[in-house]
């Protein structure tokens, strides 16, 4: 395979980034590159990358017709960005998340464990070939690599099947034993969190680049039924999960003090939702222990890393199992009862449904529903 179609299948690699650089240093050089007629096929193979997004298809990659089309991906997200739709935002880190994972399973083991750790800054480590494993104890035998567990969790609590739990893996001394398969989901996944969480500052676009735009808005108002950020006001803090409003209440009414772990998980939700940090900062000034300049410090902290480069997911608001293990949920603790809480496993993912409930008019009320459209994901 030519090293210029590698840039095209794995955009994340850093032959990719330094071949986009080298072409378009940034945005705004990338827009005005593209408005010379002779780089307005690299706009349309952008605008069928985008697409197959949309319609949940096969992305697919045909001979490149010069090093130019390393482009193509960093155009199409650029399309996406302006936008603005988070849904959009979300079926294109699905369909070159997938696209990766299924290109990685034609490639040589050496590549896929350097594109790892050159990527991502991953420690990977081969195993060794079947005669070299074949040393080891029988169960662990089917393991190819060995990967630092930092790296491992970066992604894998975003898998929700038992195996990519830590608990359940094999870990010797900060090493967690890893199929070749299950190398190339952390890279395809890891890809995926870069799209979801990554902002671009997107320049004026071009009016080629404007009109390819449009057309992708007209096909996302016909199959992507559109998502408006959700107002917090008193009646949709109705919508937060038990462990956020217990929380939230505890932080408003001044009546307890928040552990710095319950302080996290409770920011990090309220940014993620849209409050502003000026607005966070107001729900923690009733802490009885309240220090202001350390509020809007740490407040400040995690908000900034929502937005410093796409390559960086930024904080993801805390996860049940870990507000499990932190004693912040008072479902898992037995002091409250939701039915959705058992088919969910991250406070946004309760927001989001229970904020789409209560916008049906007349809102939902009968949940029934879960059971039949959702897996259940844990228990009490």
């Amino acid at each position: 395979m030519s090293s210029n179609l590698q840039q095209l299948k794995y955009p994340f690699s850093v032959s990719a980034r330094q071949a986009s650089t080298r072409l378009a240093r940034d945005l705004g050089a990338l827009v005005k590159l593209l408005e010379h007629p002779d780089n307005h096929y690299i706009i349309e193979e952008a605008e069928r990358r985008v697409y197959a997004a949309i319609t949940q298809s096969e992305i697919s990659f045909s001979d490149m017709r010069d090093e130019k089309e390393v482009l193509v991906y960093p155009t199409a997200r650029v399309i996406v960005e302006e936008i603005g739709n988070a849904k959009l935002r979300a079926l294109q880190a699905e369909a070159e998340s997938k696209a990766v994972n299924r290109l990685l399973g034609d490639e040589e083991s050496d590549f896929v464990e350097d594109l790892a750790t050159s990527s991502f800054g991953w420690k990977v480590e081969s195993l060794g070939d079947l005669h070299k494993r074949a040393k080891m104890e029988l169960a662990l035998r089917s393991f190819e690599f060995r990967i630092r567990f930092e790296n491992f969790l970066e992604v894998a609590p975003d898998f929700h099947a038992d195996e990519w739990k830590l608990i359940n893996r094999y870990v010797d001394r900060g090493w967690v034993l890893i199929r070749r398969k299950e190398l190339n989901r952390l890279i395809s996944g890891r890809f995926r969190q870069i799209i979801v969480f990554g902002q671009l500052d997107i320049p004026k676009l071009s009016r080629r680049l404007t009109e390819a735009v449009h057309r992708v808005e007209e096909e996302v108002k016909g199959k992507i039924r559109q998502y408006e950020p959700v107002k917090i006001t008193g009646q949709i803090t109705s919508a937060f999960p038990p462990c956020i409003q217990e929380m939230y209440d505890k932080s408003i009414s001044g009546t307890g003090n928040l552990s710095h772990d319950a302080r996290f998980a409770l920011a990090a939700f309220l940014l993620r939702i849209g409050m502003s940090e000026d607005e966070v900062n107001k729900v923690f000034g009733h802490s009885p222990d309240r220090d202001t300049r350390l509020i809007e410090y740490q407040v400040g902290h995690i908000s900034s890393k929502r937005s410093i480069s796409s390559e960086s997911p930024g904080y993801t608001p805390t996860g049940c199992k870990k507000l499990q293990t932190n004693n912040l949920c008072p479902v898992y603790l037995g002091l409250t009862f939701d039915p959705l809480c058992e088919y969910v496993l991250n406070p946004l993912a309760f927001y989001s449904t229970r904020a789409w409930e209560l916008s049906r008019t007349p809102p939902i009320t009968n949940h029934s529903w879960y059971s039949k459209s959702k897996d259940k994901k844990q228990s009490f």
